[in-house]
């Protein structure tokens, strides 16, 4: 199975997420900031590590971060993990927002708050 990365400053927002994606039987990763994000998506990308089914077949991505913007982020990662599709996660709720999310290449633009329970069933449209 392959792994979803959440991008997520807030730690206690990550790691429930991170948490019902493990109750519905998927692998995670978890960054706090785009450093992290991209050192993740270096060492397990499309090839895999030793502690399991890496593959990062989904990226979960907060617009704001510490360090940098998820477009930005999405911007380059598109150049070395095109096939990987992204969902924004984000409390930045404008028109304009969500149309350069998807301008970008992202599958989903979700505003916070967001529902559990839709979170997850996109989840599962987008990878099936």
């Amino acid at each position: 199975m392959k792994r979803i990365l959440v991008v997520e400053d807030d730690e206690n927002l990550r790691e429930g997420i991170c948490y019902a994606l493990g109750k519905d039987g998927y692998y995670t990763a978890e960054a706090g900031c785009l450093a992290d994000a991209e050192r993740l998506c270096r060492t397990e990308g499309e090839k895999g590590s030793e502690e399991g089914p890496a593959e990062i077949g989904l990226i979960l991505l907060d617009v704001n971060l510490p360090d940098g913007d998820g477009f930005s982020f999405c911007r380059r990662i598109r150049t070395n993990l095109s096939s990987v599709p992204v969902l924004f996660l984000t409390a930045r709720d404008l028109e304009e927002d969500a149309l350069r999310g998807y301008e970008l290449g992202a599958e989903d633009y979700i505003p916070k708050p967001f529902s559990m329970k839709i979170l997850l069933k996109k989840i599962a449209l987008i990878l099936r």
